[in-house]
């Protein structure tokens, strides 16, 4: 995976992590998601969201699914619950915006 897709990657999950939604919203990387959603999916899950170990971020899969010049993906990763790895994924988009900056937004957090 590219590094710095990880980077955004692993940003966004410290934020689901740490329960900052509003910040998620705040940084227009909630994607369709409102923060009433985001807190839902993640809180109706048995157990605590916890942490992945940095090295859980290189089972994430990342799929080329859009045009070249937005070298956009769709990355899949598996949210960890008391620090294991659960089937609650993480689906996000990526993409250069019109700076030709990498961001990142939730497309969805469902169970797989």
């Amino acid at each position: 995976m590219n590094s710095e897709i990880k980077v955004l990657l692993q940003n966004l999950v410290f934020l689901l992590v740490s329960s900052k939604y509003s910040e998620i919203v705040g940084r227009g990387e909630n994607g369709r998601l409102s923060v009433d959603e985001i807190e839902t999916a993640i809180n109706d899950y048995p157990g605590k969201l916890t942490a992945p170990p940095n090295e859980a971020y290189d089972s994430a899969f990342v799929y080329e699914v859009y045009d070249k010049t937005s070298e956009a993906r769709k990355v899949e990763f598996d949210l960890w619950y008391d620090n294991e790895p659960s089937d609650l994924t993480l689906s996000v988009d990526v993409h250069k915006d019109s700076n030709g900056v990498l961001t990142v937004s939730i497309d969805d957090i469902h169970v797989l």
